[in-house]
């Protein structure tokens, strides 16, 4: 089903996002789903409020109006987790700023969209570190801007903790979805 505005999606009930113009709804989390980001984000925010950091973290309720920062006007994405550094694009209905992290975590019906289309608009927006935790494949793929045109990527199959490149000295340990 396509959609023609950002304002289609935000006004249903479900959990809805457009993806280059597309109505993608997702159904209901699994359990290793909802562990995962609960665990990523208590992860972040304990190392922010341990370095008096000002960083906020969100998790998928939370609407991220990618229309407004890139020339793509037909996207509106609900990551998983994401932290904003950037107090003035936070207002009451969603971030309306450059995420500085981003994780998606998959499931059945995601994989295609946080590998592919996601990655290339939160790269083009200016995210600073995109990480796909993959929970079909048990592994974390780790995407850095840094190269123009080709981001950095590394992939985790097994390990008990995962630098955090933007959040230096955070390690997040996911070895229990990894093993």
């Amino acid at each position: 089903m396509s959609l023609t505005t950002i304002e289609d999606v935000i006004n249903r009930d479900d959990h809805a996002e457009l993806i280059n113009g597309v109505l993608v709804v997702n159904g209901m989390q699994s359990v290793s789903h909802c562990r995962t980001v609960r665990d990523i984000e208590s992860a972040l925010e304990k190392f922010i409020e341990d370095n008096n950091g000002e960083d906020e973290v969100f998790t998928n309720s939370v609407g991220l109006y990618c229309n407004e920062l890139c020339d793509k006007k037909n996207n509106f994405f609900l990551p998983d987790v994401m932290t904003v550094s950037d107090k003035s694009g936070l207002k009451e209905d969603g971030v309306h700023t450059a995420p500085k992290f981003i994780v998606e975590v998959t499931s059945e019906t995601s994989i295609k969209q946080d590998y592919v289309f996601k990655m290339v608009v939160y790269l083009n927006i200016g995210v600073q570190e995109y990480w796909v935790v993959d929970l079909q494949r048990k592994l974390v793929v780790r995407y850095l801007p840094e190269n123009e045109g080709m981001p950095e990527m590394d992939w985790y199959e097994s390990t008990s903790a995962i630098p955090v490149q933007c959040y230096p000295g955070l390690e997040i340990d996911l070895s229990h979805i990894l093993n």
